[in-house]
């Protein structure tokens, strides 16, 4: 965790060269928190999971009834082998994400998914292997690189909020296609993760 800190640091040193703009942000919202208190993976793939397609505030209560239900601050595969399909419709979930939550405890209590391994794998192997489970598409594998693994060089472009903030931030016209936002953060590299975060603070 050391190490991590003086990398977001550094992170915040260079970001304030490459970007005026972030520069201002950090100003603004001080020292990046991102990784201070990381949970488990399991219990945030399941709130990726939660979050997607849906706003902060809609996903935010799905999770409190959430854990509510299952009597627990921090989400584990056991839990979901506990509750019915319709318990956790009531607190808000889809019949579809129901099944990936479902899923992804199935895979994580057997050990056919080891999300520990996954921690040493690259960007891409990482997101791939994520990815291979039903419902887990590049943004849910991206918020697991970024809020659990600590991947420092990750530019979720599927989050709306977060191309809107840069958008927003950069007087980018609305039908600006992903690869100006790529060329836009290539100065970002490799703390676009970092980068990411102030943008999302300047939303919060």
């Amino acid at each position: 965790m050391i190490d991590l800190t003086r990398r977001i640091h550094s992170a915040e040193r260079h970001l304030r060269r490459a970007d005026p703009v972030l520069g201002r942000l950090i100003d603004k919202h001080g020292p990046c928190t991102l990784m201070h208190a990381p949970a488990p993976h399991f219990h945030t793939l399941v709130w990726a999971i939660i979050n997607q397609q849906l706003s902060v505030k809609a996903a935010l209560s799905i999770q409190q009834r959430l854990l509510k239900r299952l009597k627990t601050e921090i989400i584990e595969p056991r839990h979901l082998f506990r509750v019915r399909d319709s318990s956790l419709r009531q607190c808000g979930l889809s019949g579809a994400k129901v099944r990936y939550i479902r899923e992804a405890a199935r895979q994580v209590r057997t050990g056919a998914l080891d999300l520990h391994a996954l921690e040493v794998l690259d960007d891409d192997a990482a997101a791939e292997a994520l990815m291979a489970l039903p419902g887990v598409g590049r943004w849910t594998a991206d918020m697991l690189l970024i809020f659990s693994f600590g991947h420092l060089d990750i530019l979720p472009l599927g989050d709306l909020a977060l191309k809107k903030s840069i958008r927003l931030a950069h007087d980018l016209p609305a039908t600006a296609a992903d690869e100006h936002y790529l060329a836009l953060a290539e100065s970002w590299r490799p703390w676009r993760s970092v980068a990411s975060w102030y943008f999302w603070a300047a939303v919060d």
